[in-house]
């Protein structure tokens, strides 16, 4: 893939980075539109429909964008249908899964745009060991089906009303990724609309470049109506959470920059079969809590204890232990989130996430290049200090992506569109914003956690996870965080698969 040669090849690099700029459309025909989705029997939810408000709501409640209209198509060929028509009349489209982007790309990220939601497409299958899921699916959902019929898992994210669709397309990680990959890694072939309403199937045999291209950028390359992905017999897990409530920011410092060696220690790799994070949130004497936790996959507590001992001793012994036995899908159940208490609950038919007004952003931490005293001490500062004091209702997430034999890590950088091969963890910055707070004071107290971390590191170039889209980026910026070495390509291959830019949102190729 990597010797992929069209005429476009000879493009300048300008050429290619400006390519979304340089095929507007024309003037949308919203009137058209719609008499063009009658026609094909796709109902619509229109501006001036009493469900408007209520279909067209955002997940991150701080967005709200106006679709030109709503559909809801009953299979992959009510989903082409849509995309012609969005074509046909100028409109630009995009899909919904979940509805869970940090930026409501789902529904355009900006105002005018035929929103086609993917809730029908929820079957789901087995074909051996791989499963066939329908892109209209939620984590959840998926968890509960697979665990039902032959006791089957993959890693995935933690809520379970995540959508599929965004989720796999633009990376996918939870926390078994160390021990089975990315969501996107465990993609075998997709169903795919594209920008002319064609409907492929891509896979690393067939339309391998789009294959490629929609595993990390999913989201400007059509319209993903079901993955077929590989599946694991599922592990029970040893879980746990060591919880230093009396470190001051001076200790949680040392203790960050404990993990993080802990965690790249190439004399003593970390178990593949290990997810672990490091969290700190508000609360406690000094004004936030730092913790470590972990889910420890086919090992138990004795396996567990013995590989977290170097790094306690670093740490200390004035923590509390919390920790269990559980098999795969109470292990999906204990990080969802949610109220939860039985696995029923993680079936998500006829329910919708509780909605947030919040901003997030993250940082990507190199393998080959950590994070220094000065950055750690900076932002466990702004932590424990205005974070101690702050309305906001915000945590800091860690999580490891590498060290040992990680199966995120082990691909090549260039396997596919995802941009971060190196990374030794992520942290998500992430601030619920209460109506007491302005909410550009809350996004600037946000951004103050990674200003301490990267501002204090100026040398180095850091990535960020496009899952955790930051809503105030343009899309060159966009497209240097989070696609920092894959931009040209992925932008020579829209234009090859989406020339007018049908399929669009504000950070697309």
């Amino acid at each position: 893939m990597r010797g992929f040669i069209t005429p476009l090849a000879i493009l300048s690099s300008y050429a290619l980075l400006s390519g979304a700029a340089s095929f507007p459309l024309a003037k949308p025909d919203h009137d058209g539109l719609i008499q063009c989705l009658t026609s094909v029997h796709l109902d619509s939810v229109l501006t001036s429909s009493t469900s408007y408000a209520q279909d067209a709501a955002a997940f991150n409640a701080r967005l709200k964008w106006k679709p030109a209209a709503i559909v809801y198509p009953q299979d992959a060929n009510g989903v082409a249908a849509a995309v012609k028509c969005g074509a046909a009349h100028n409109v630009k489209v995009n899909a919904r899964g979940g509805g869970h982007s940090y930026a409501a790309h789902g529904l355009g990220g900006e105002d005018g745009h035929l929103v086609v939601s993917l809730d029908n497409l929820r079957h789901l299958s087995m074909d051996g060991t791989n499963a066939i899921i329908g892109a209209g699916n939620r984590l959840g959902d998926v968890a509960l089906y697979l665990w039902n019929n032959g006791k089957r898992a993959m890693a995935h994210g933690t809520c379970p009303f995540v959508g599929i669709g965004g989720h796999a397309g633009q990376g996918g990680f939870g926390p078994a990724s160390r021990f089975f990959g990315l969501l996107a890694d465990q993609v075998v072939g997709m169903d795919i609309v594209l920008a002319n309403g064609t409907l492929v199937t891509a896979s690393a045999t067939a339309h391998a470049d789009l294959f490629w291209a929609a595993r990390g950028a999913g989201a400007s390359f059509g319209i993903i109506t079901s993955f077929t992905t590989v599946t694991q017999p599922a592990p029970d897990s040893y879980a746990f959470e060591y919880t230093f409530p009396n470190f001051s920011a001076a200790e949680a410092s040392k203790g960050l920059r404990a993990w993080q060696q802990f965690s790249s220690d190439k004399t003593r790799p970390v178990d593949a079969r290990l997810g672990l994070e490091l969290h700190v949130v508000p609360g406690g004497k000094h004004g936030a809590v730092f913790s470590i936790k972990g889910a420890f996959y086919n090992a138990d507590a004795a396996q567990a204890n013995a590989t977290m001992a170097p790094l306690l001793k670093e740490l200390g012994s004035d923590y509390t232990l919390v920790s269990t036995q559980q098999n795969w899908i109470e292990s999906v159940l204990a990080v969802a989130g949610t109220a939860a208490q039985t696995i029923d609950e993680l079936n998500t038919q006829g329910r919708k996430d509780t909605p947030d007004f919040f901003f997030a952003t993250s940082t990507f931490v190199s393998q080959n290049d950590q994070l220094g005293a000065r950055s750690a001490d900076a932002l466990m500062n702004y932590l424990y200090n205005r974070g101690g004091s702050s309305k906001v209702q915000w945590f800091v997430f860690m999580d490891l992506y590498g060290g040992g034999a990680s199966a995120v890590t082990s691909r090549a950088a260039d396997f596919n569109a995802f941009d971060a091969r190196d990374a030794l963890y992520s942290i998500q910055y992430y601030g619920t914003i209460p109506d007491t707070v302005k909410p550009a004071d809350g996004v600037k107290f946000i951004q103050g956690m990674k200003d301490a971390v990267e501002l204090n590191q100026p040398r180095t170039t850091f990535k960020e996870y496009v899952n955790y889209i930051d809503t105030t980026y343009s899309r060159g910026v966009a497209h240097k965080k989070y696609y920092p070495t894959h931009t040209g390509r992925l932008t020579q291959l829209k234009q090859m698969y989406d020339p007018k830019r049908v399929i669009h949102h504000p950070n697309d190729f």
